[in-house]
């Protein structure tokens, strides 16, 4: 079951609520080799909605990822795959953040078959949004409009297009059900709205774009609602004006780690040091600043606070001027990082305490503005 929105256990009650990213199964794309043409006799809503598939097909696009997970507290390479959508001329897209959390290789395929290497700009797992790039800019590659999503009517018509199961560029129509916010707010600022729809998300979606019938994105699939596993008629998605606020990375910063606090008694127990706190980092996004900036993610599978974690990482210990004391230190910590485009990041590494500059002007941006 997916952690994101877990709340809604207590509302929903047996219904689960399900990411759709899946594991690679090798299925065949649609539209394969063959070539189609449109029956002339179509007209109407089937005229509409296949000319709006060919239109925005070559936009969309299909994610592999390949990751170290944990299985029975070892470490195994996954590999998995979700969808996309290439949303400006700089090959940037549009993606769920849990389709690429942890992914040391990220591979792109788009429509007509290529696989191209992406990297990860930003992530907000929480909020379920990622953005990537391809390695390679290819500035003439189709990319989709972006729309705007406090625009929109219950009961106006959804298209979403993804690999569930791995059947790439599948196509679904149904209907926007409704709009949820959950009260939750993301970098203390930013309240994240779904979209609720009946077009057909299962595993594989995640991440992959829902137009309206202008063609123009107006979400990202992040997850289901379901008792038996499958689509139930409740999919969720991140609606696109939340990713809009979320890319806006003019005065809020990205780092690229996720991390766990720890207290004094956790970190003289499992590192023999007294320190009053500390950010043990669990992974570092590849590519991103902290990346660059030297910083490492645990590198072995172990138990800790009752639930499962990659250990051995970097436990940071202060962020600029500010010690990591306790949780609200790293809050109080990370109000003060906005204005910056160097943050000196003091961190322990085999009990050898290191001072290091973690630069986020490349990302200090708004990904999404045109």
């Amino acid at each position: 079951m997916s952690n994101r929105l877990i709340h809604m256990v207590a509302i929903i009650g047996a219904l689960m609520l399900v990411s759709c990213s899946a594991p690679v199964i090798g299925a065949e794309a649609h539209g394969g080799a063959k070539g189609r043409r449109a029956p002339d006799y179509l007209s109407g809503d089937e005229a509409r909605s296949a000319s709006l598939y060919r239109d925005v097909l070559p936009t969309v696009v299909t994610i592999f990822t390949e990751k170290k997970v944990i299985q029975k507290e070892n470490q195994v390479q996954q590999q998995s795959l979700g969808s996309g959508v290439i949303v400006s001329a700089e090959n940037h897209v549009l993606t769920a953040a849990h389709v690429v959390q942890g992914a040391d290789v990220i591979l792109v395929k788009t429509s007509d078959g290529k696989k191209r290497p992406a990297k990860l700009l930003f992530s907000e797992v929480s909020a379920d949004i990622a953005l990537l790039q391809f390695i390679t800019i290819e500035p003439e590659r189709p990319h989709a409009k972006i729309g705007d999503s406090d625009r929109l009517a219950v009961g106006q018509m959804a298209f979403a297009i993804g690999s569930p199961y791995g059947l790439e560029n599948s196509f679904s129509v149904g209907y926007i059900s409704g709009f949820h916010e959950f009260n939750r707010l993301y970098d203390g600022t930013i309240k994240a709205e779904f979209i609720q729809t009946d077009a057909a998300i299962n595993i594989g979606n995640s991440g992959g774009p829902i137009f309206n019938s202008q063609a123009e994105v107006i979400g990202i699939a992040s997850s289901i609602i379901t008792q038996s596993g499958g689509f139930q008629g409740l999919g969720l998605v991140v609606a696109i004006n939340t990713a809009k606020q979320l890319m806006a990375l003019e005065d809020r910063v990205w780092l690229g780690i996720e991390g766990v606090f720890l207290n004094r008694q956790i970190i003289a127990t499992i590192m023999n040091h007294d320190l009053e706190g500390g950010l043990l980092i669990e992974r570092v996004a590849k590519g991103s600043p902290a990346d660059k900036a030297g910083l490492r993610g645990g590198a072995f599978a172990g138990r800790l606070m009752g639930r499962e974690f990659f250990l051995g990482g970097d436990l940071i210990i202060q962020f600029n001027t500010h010690e990591i004391c306790h949780l609200e230190c790293l809050i109080e910590a990370k109000k003060h990082l906005s204005g910056l485009d160097k943050i000196p990041v003091t961190y322990m590494r085999e009990g050898i305490e290191i001072t290091t500059v973690i630069d986020v002007s490349q990302s200090r941006r708004n990904f999404l503005k045109k």
